[in-house]
């Protein structure tokens, strides 16, 4: 008898391990950490200007997007982005800043990728027309 309750003892350890190997497992790709870049640079326009800039770039990528007073916010299926214009608080009022954010799921050279082609598109004027 004592044998037996020992077999069952066992097989009941080896299937809790069993089951909490699958469990962290499944929940190993669930609690990645994204793939963040980000970038910013230096507008010569004043704030509106480089709102403009951004809505005419994030409108060519055909996401949803979040807009607020200074920051406009993408989603994508495997990332999402974030672009802030501001006050250049060094320079005149002619001048700006542009930050952008960019988070993939996996891969850090499509967020750096992303960052990069954003500051260009956002940073001509003749780039960023509509």
């Amino acid at each position: 008898m004592r044998l037996y309750k020992g077999y069952v003892f066992m097989k009941a350890v080896r299937l809790l391990c069993a089951v909490g190997a699958i469990w962290s497992y499944s929940t190993m790709s669930a609690i990645a950490s994204p793939k963040i870049a980000s970038g910013d640079g230096v507008i010569n326009a004043a704030l509106s200007t480089c709102l403009t800039r951004t809505d005419a770039f994030v409108n060519t990528l055909d996401v949803s997007v979040e807009r607020g007073e200074i920051v406009r916010t993408g989603y994508f299926g495997d990332g999402s982005f974030r672009i802030l214009c501001y006050p250049n608080p060094y320079a005149s009022s002619e001048q700006s800043l542009v930050v952008i954010f960019a988070a993939h799921e996996s891969n850090l050279d499509v967020a750096d990728a992303f960052v990069q082609i954003a500051l260009s598109e956002i940073a001509d004027p003749e780039l960023a027309l509509p």
